[in-house]
């Protein structure tokens, strides 16, 4: 799997992805969560009969294998953006493999204990892969955040987007795509997202990751709605194929860089850890 996506699949926690990583569903994510990006593209797991340990993680694919369950839970402590205080968080969710080429991410929270705990929030991502090579994956995808605060829209966004992966080597993978999210508020308005999250294989059970974003909250000023999180990652991957229990921790600067002020953030940032395992529902 990857973190969630930096720049927040849910607000206000930002994953390269999502990847969830540094860089849905994901993971998430969906989540560091994505906020690093890759809402959780990644999670796919090869042949039951494979006798070995977990496939390598830059060897995955786009989408979940049907007939398979993949539980998460991400804890985390941020220090907000604009904020002098830290808090703690936790999301959970699952991903699961409903049919052939086709997995759906539902995620809650994160619920937050601290200083201005923020309500809950809650997503749905589908993602279905409509192009499966062994370098390349293409899909598309569909996430819509509900928003539980009665002070606020119920549907907070809902965001199209178009996942892909490349696996150059057996060594390499790099997750990234275009998600347009759509505010639809009495302000409504279109934003755009691009993730760039890069793996490294180490060893069979070990990976580590870089994840970054382009993020444009509202495309009618991008200049100054333009920030760029950045954050690392790393991966241990245990058990047998169908037993499999990964630990995923992740940084991530939530507001590393501002086109607009040419400024460097690194004091908002959301650290956490995302453990999932897999259920085999066939």
């Amino acid at each position: 799997m990857t973190i969630p996506d930096p720049v927040g699949s849910y607000r206000p926690l930002p994953a390269l992805a999502a990847l969830a990583l540094v860089l849905s569903s994901g993971a998430r994510a969906s989540a560091v969560t994505p906020q690093l990006v890759s809402a959780r593209a990644g999670t796919a797991r090869v042949d039951r009969n494979k006798p070995g340990g977990p496939t390598p993680m830059v060897q995955r694919g786009l989408i979940l294998p049907s007939g398979l369950l993949d539980p998460y839970v991400s804890p985390f402590v941020e220090h907000p953006i604009d904020k002098d205080y830290h808090r703690l968080g936790t999301s959970f969710g699952t991903t699961w493999g409903i049919v052939p080429e086709v997995h759906v991410d539902v995620q809650i929270g994160p619920y937050y204990i601290g200083p201005e705990p923020p309500p809950g929030t809650n997503r749905v991502t589908i993602t279905g892969r409509y192009l499966k090579t062994r370098p390349v994956d293409l899909g598309a995808s569909f996430m819509t955040v509900f928003d539980p605060n009665p002070s606020h829209p119920f549907v907070s966004y809902v965001q199209p987007g178009l996942p892909a992966i490349f696996r150059p080597n057996k060594h390499l993978r790099v997750d990234t795509g275009i998600y347009v999210p759509w505010y639809p508020t009495t302000d409504a308005h279109l934003g755009i997202r691009v993730p760039l999250n890069v793996y490294v294989q180490l060893a069979d059970r070990f990976h580590v990751g870089a994840a970054s974003v382009l993020v444009v909250s509202d495309l009618r000023d991008p200049h100054t709605n333009t920030s760029v999180p950045f954050g690392f990652t790393g991966g241990y991957s245990a058990g047998p194929e169908l037993d499999f229990l990964a630990l995923t921790p992740y940084v991530t600067w939530t507001r590393f860089y501002s086109p607009a002020t040419g400024a460097l953030d690194t004091r908002s940032f959301v650290a956490g850890l995302i453990v999932d395992f897999i259920i085999d529902l066939r």
